[in-house]
């Protein structure tokens, strides 16, 4: 036996015996009894749910910037991404992506305050066209977070009648485009 494979069975050996592995087998249980699913299954989503990025919503909390001004400066500055690699994860044109991003250092130069969050946005949310960006981040919040419009509008730092419109609008072209 080569001594890589031997590290590996003494170290997986070790992990049998952590108590985190017996917590994490009874939740995998759990879910396979309760949405009737495998363990592939339930394996694939956990990992599809890891790949996807995701932007705290305390990034969020800025008046001087547009909502696809704050993503694109995060994703270019706090990720590291290039415009392309933006314009393909919001489903834009990489020159759209470049304006809103010098866009936004001509309004503020400052870098993001990136706090402690406990609500993360995937940012493939934002890749549907047919409505804005803080639509789609206003849907996000009501309806996948369970958020009031009270809870949002301090988030955001809106006024709750503002996030009440906009979500109200965002339905009634939701259901514009479902009958189309």
């Amino acid at each position: 036996m080569k001594k890589k494979e031997i590290r590996n069975r003494s170290y997986y050996s070790d992990l049998s015996k952590d108590r985190n592995l017996e917590i994490l087998k009874l939740a995998l249980n759990e879910l396979k009894e309760k949405y009737n699913l495998g363990y592939d299954e339930i394996i694939n989503i956990i990992k599809e749910d890891s790949k996807e990025i995701t932007i705290p919503i305390s990034v969020f909390n800025n008046d001087k910037l547009s909502t696809l001004e704050i993503i694109c400066k995060y994703l270019k500055e706090i990720l590291n991404l290039n415009y392309h690699g933006i314009a393909v994860f919001l489903n834009r044109d990489d020159r759209t992506i470049w304006t809103t991003y010098q866009n936004s250092l001509k309004k503020s130069s400052k870098s993001l305050v990136v706090e402690r969050s406990e609500i993360f946005i995937p940012i493939s949310i934002f890749s549907d066209r047919k409505f804005s960006s803080f639509e789609l981040l206003i849907i996000f919040l009501k309806e996948r977070s369970k958020l009031r419009y009270n809870n949002i509008a301090k988030l955001l730092r809106k006024d709750q009648r503002n996030v009440w419109t906009v979500y109200n609008r965002a339905i009634k072209k939701r259901g514009m485009n479902e009958k189309k």
